[in-house]
Formats: C-alpha cells, structure tokens, sequence
C-alpha cells in the first residue's frame, strides 16, 4: 500500500472512531502486546433444557445441512496467497478476519484478491490488541481504522469483527454495535499457534469439527496452510458443506456474538494503564508445555481453546 492511502485512512479514521478533527486530538492508548500464545477460552454457553440466551440464526441451508466454516485469522501474510490458491482449487469460500496496520500495509494486494475470490473480510483490529479493558476511544479506533482501509481496499465495509484472543465485554460490545459489526467467534480450533506439524493440525480440525463449526485457524503459520487440504478432504467426507459465516448464520445483529460464549458483563472504566481481563474460565487444567507432535490439549478439552 502506497503511503498516501496509508496516511488518507489514517487521517480520515482516526476523527471517525473519535470524534478528533485530527489526527493529533487521537486518544493513545498504553502500547499493548501482541500476544501470540493461545488461551483457553470458556466453551460455548450450555443452555439449560436446550435454550439458551438466544437461539443462533442458521441459514436455511445450515439448518438442514451439516455446516461448518473455516476462518483464517491475523493475515494477510506470507502464505496467504498458497491458502488462496488452494481454496480456488477446492471451491471453497473461506472468512479472514485481517489486522489493518501491517498486515494489510504490507499485503493490500492478497486483500483485494481475497475479495475477488468470493471470500468473506472481517475486522481483527489495527493492531492486535487485547480490546477488554481498552479505553472506549481507542476500542472505536481499532475498529474504523481498519473498517476503512478495508473498504477503501475492496469497496466492501465489513459486517463482522473478531476481537483478539476473543476477549468481549460490555465496551467492546457497544462498539461493535456502534459500527454495525457482529461478533464472531469460534467453537473448533487446532490451537494452531502450539500445536506446530501440519500432520496435528488436520487431525485436530478433524476430531473437533462438528455441524455448525465455526473453525479458527491462522493463515500466517506455515505449517496450518499445508493442512487445509487435507482438513477439506476429511471435512467433505464426514459429509460436511464448508460454508462462510454469513452463509453459516442469518440476519446477524450488530454487536452480538455468533457462537455465543457469554454474556458480556458492564466493565469498569479503564484506567489510564489497562491491564486486559478475561472471561471467567472453564475449570480446565493449566496445559503442560506441548511435546512436540503432541496436541497442545487433549480432545477433552475445550473446544473454544486458541488464540484468535
């Protein structure tokens, strides 16, 4: 991307998501990590007598079919284009869910690519920071700097978001909200960042994929992108249609989560040095560290588990 686009989005989102006329009125939040280890993640929410705080919209298609979606995050990267060429010549339709500020800088090319080819783009913020705890200015930030650069690339605003590591809450919720944008999550991962042979990939995807699978995998590890074939294969002959997430769920609300894990709670105004929360964990064991060609967990484990 050319510095001039760079410098546009810059000036034109930074007002949007603030209200500043300027660039330099921009809230600065404390610099975060990006955090690439995996977390365990509550599993999704187990209604009481087969209810639970909403019922998920399925497509019709998804309803009577035995669905599941691959979503690829953090890209685009440096095996983006080998991922592209497989799904080409699967015919298979994936989600990404892009960071703006160096990924796509770095790859706005493989951006528009990824649209042309039918593929569905969600937000995954500037710059990868954990958003519970942010300050509300800079949660907005995150999210319209990359909202822009992504329509100014495809011609396309995105409807979805996925919050890094998948930490919500209330904050992160209303602004999700406020730029029409669903939460998506996750309920089917290889914790692809630690558990590094394609072989353990596959086979992960595989034992944990289930109808209505919303899969997280990471399109810059280049040992997860060899395993896509062979995850599309074992997926096709379980009798799986591989779908995007907009075709997966119907009449998504902004705001809302898609699978739901929890509800978010009211969350105390950040301070001025934010320190990320979680959401209240699952009673699952700390994991041991991996042995190599070793899941990270066993498949009892979470499902939800990774790093978003």
């Amino acid at each position: 991307m050319t510095a001039g686009l760079a410098a546009s989005v810059l000036l034109a989102c930074v007002g949007c998501a603030t209200g500043a006329g300027a660039v330099s009125d921009a809230p600065r939040a404390a610099p975060v990590h990006h955090v690439h280890e995996g977390d365990e993640i509550p599993p999704e929410v187990i209604p009481q007598g087969g209810r639970g705080p909403r019922s998920l919209p399925y497509s019709p298609l998804c309803r009577t079919a035995k669905c599941i979606a691959l979503t690829f995050d953090d890209g685009p990267g440096p095996y983006t284009a080998q991922l592209l060429d497989i799904l080409g010549r699967e015919g298979v339709r994936a989600t990404f869910f892009l960071v703006g500020e160096k990924p796509v800088h770095t790859y706005p090319d493989l951006v528009r690519r990824i649209a042309a080819q039918g593929h569905t783009i969600g937000n995954h913020t500037w710059t990868h920071p954990v958003l519970t705890g942010l300050p509300e200015a800079e949660v907005l930030r995150q999210l319209s700097l990359t909202q822009s650069v992504l329509q100014q690339l495809t011609g396309v605003k995105p409807t979805l978001m996925r919050p890094p590591k998948g930490l919500t809450d209330a904050r992160v919720t209303g602004a999700a909200r406020a730029l029409g944008l669903a939460q998506i999550l996750w309920n089917v991962t290889a914790t692809d960042y630690h558990n590094t042979t394609t072989e353990l990939v596959r086979k992960l995807v595989l034992e944990r994929a289930r109808p209505g699978g919303v899969v997280l995998l990471h399109d810059v590890l280049k040992w997860t992108v060899p395993a896509v074939p062979g995850i599309i294969t074992g997926l096709r002959a379980a009798g799986y249609t591989l779908v995007t997430v907009p075709q997966l769920y119907e009449n998504m609300q902004p705001g809302e989560q898609y699978p739901v894990w929890a509800t978010p709670t009211p969350s105390q105004p950040a301070a001025s040095t934010p320190t990320p929360s979680r959401p209240a964990a699952a009673s699952t064991p700390t994991p041991a560290k991996p042995t190599p060609g070793q899941p990270l967990a066993s498949a009892s484990a979470p499902a939800a588990s990774g790093r978003g």
